[in-house]
């Protein structure tokens, strides 16, 4: 063998071990691209050439909504690669649909002609500056009056409006009065923080007309220290906030269904909830306004004595956790990877859940086919290491929830020990369990004799307890209370609603 070959064998040979070593000690991370696009273009008057604004822009399959500024320009991004419609839609204007296909890295320009739309105006009818609110207002209240003033030569009783409202993120004009005879009109209540776009339409006995221009106004957004609850609406339920900084309460769900038990995601300020609207109760989130609702589980959230209860966030990954008869599963947030985490005991089905403030406990209660029937466990998040905190005990058992730092739970109990099969409670009453010394503290001394405490809940200060109180009958509406921490100073803060949650 040649011996000068050997060194340079041997270095090669080292290399290679080298080569192998590192690609051991490399790990390869998921790598999922983005291939998407973008979408820009202007809209212009068909007649004139002019831009125009105040034109919304939505595409099919669904992206982002976009409305035109002075520049009658639009841009929608990172719009996933494909063919999509592009939908332009503006007050008095014949809408256009036009098609697009979207590659990756690349900006597809469309420009799109509006014509206006037929219709008699006369030169009559004419509407003056004077609009409340005024275009672009901010901070207005979520139920406004909208109003306005005409000038014409004409009678000016023998005019009438109509009057449109729409969300700036809606391709949709939608009459919300027509035929009135006064100069104002207060909507229904909006969603917070959200733009809206208003236009009157004018007409004589003529049949001539005339529109207003277009306006915009911003409602006001929720306080920090607003509170949700749920209150009855002939025979269905809705979703309130309540704003304690302004003392207002407004609906956030508006719709014939039950939407029940709003638990608020403070990190990414969405609400997750349930609602029968297909029947059973499946989970929806929505923001914290009440708008983008989007529903989250293909199986409802079901069970013995279950009226949707059995969920709760996971903050610090994006999760839900809900059950769904003996089962409890984890979900993202979109509705993707399902997995189960947990059994529970044999002959019950979980009926409430709720995370631990650091993420790494599950508080559960577990009940029967007798609504009597129930027990606490806490148990790890994976689900492992279940432990039986409260069991046994005469009278319905349920609502717990957790202290601010953790290190303690509330729950309900009714010390009556009534337990008839309609679940009737008699005397239900708050207490706190010390998880290090298992000592329960009553914190409902003050109730008044003949009503039930439920429902209670920390504030995030932990200064305070929130809580539903009802009479034992249910001869009126439950109402909400807030207390001291220690179960002092009882105070009604509002009138019927049950299940409040910060």
């Amino acid at each position: 063998m040649n011996k000068h070959l050997l060194p340079v064998r041997a270095w090669l040979m080292a290399g290679a071990v080298i080569l192998v070593f590192l690609m051991s000690q490399c790990v390869e991370e998921p790598f999922e691209p983005d291939i998407t696009g973008t979408i820009k273009g202007q809209v212009k008057d068909s007649d004139t050439g002019d831009p125009l604004e105040n034109v919304t822009i939505t595409t099919k399959p669904a992206t982002e909504v976009d409305v035109t500024g002075a520049d009658g320009k639009y841009t929608i991004a990172k719009v996933d690669t494909g063919v999509y419609s592009i939908i332009a839609e503006k007050m008095d204007y014949n809408g256009k649909i036009l098609r697009v296909r979207v590659n990756e890295d690349q900006t597809s320009r469309v420009t799109i002609l509006l014509s206006e739309s037929d219709r008699a105006t006369s030169d009559d009818i004419s509407f003056t500056n004077q609009f409340t609110p005024v275009e672009g207002a901010k901070n207005q209240p979520i139920a406004p009056t909208l109003s306005w003033q005409t000038q014409n030569e004409t009678n000016s009783d023998s005019l009438s409006y109509d009057l449109y409202l729409y969300p700036s993120n809606s391709p949709v004009k939608t009459r919300v009065a027509h035929g009135l005879s006064d100069t104002s009109y207060t909507v229904d209540p909006l969603h917070y923080n959200s733009v809206y776009y208003w236009q009157v339409r004018a007409s004589d006995d003529n049949g001539t007309e005339s529109y207003s221009k277009t306006l915009s106004f911003k409602t006001l957004g929720i306080s920090d220290n607003s509170f949700f609850f749920v209150r009855k609406n002939k025979g269905d339920y809705d979703i309130m906030a309540y704003d304690r900084q302004r003392d207002q309460v407004h609906p956030l769900t508006f719709n014939n269904y039950r939407d029940w038990a709003p638990k608020i995601n403070p990190r990414n300020q969405r609400i997750a909830f349930v609602s029968d609207s297909m029947v059973k109760p499946y989970l929806y989130t929505m923001n914290k306004n009440g708008s983008n609702i989007r529903r989250v589980t293909d199986i409802p959230v079901d069970g013995y004595h279950n009226y949707g209860n059995a969920f709760d966030w996971d903050e610090d990954h994006g999760k839900l956790i809900f059950s769904h008869y003996q089962y409890l599963y984890e979900i993202d947030a979109d509705g993707s990877k399902m997995k189960a985490i947990t059994t529970a005991p044999e002959g019950r089905h979980f009926r409430e859940v709720e995370i631990s403030p650091d993420g790494s406990k599950i508080l559960a209660l577990a009940i029967g086919e007798k609504i009597y029937n129930s027990a606490i466990y806490l148990m790890n998040r994976d689900g492992s290491n279940p432990q039986v905190l409260i069991d046994s005990l005469e009278g319905i058992v349920q609502s717990p929830s957790w202290s601010i730092d953790g290190n303690s739970i509330l729950f309900t109990h009714d010390i009556s020990g009534n337990e008839s099969l309609n679940g009737r409670m008699l005397n239900n009453q708050i207490f706190r369990l010390n998880l290090s010394t298992r000592d329960t503290l009553g914190l409902s001394q003050h109730k008044p004799s003949g009503t039930n405490d439920l429902n209670p809940r920390y504030s995030p200060t932990g200064a305070h307890i929130i809580f539903t109180n009802a009479p034992n009958d249910g001869s009126e509406p439950p109402e909400i209370w807030m207390m001291n921490e220690n179960g002092g100073n009882r105070e009604m803060i509002v009138p019927e609603g049950e299940l409040p949650t910060y």
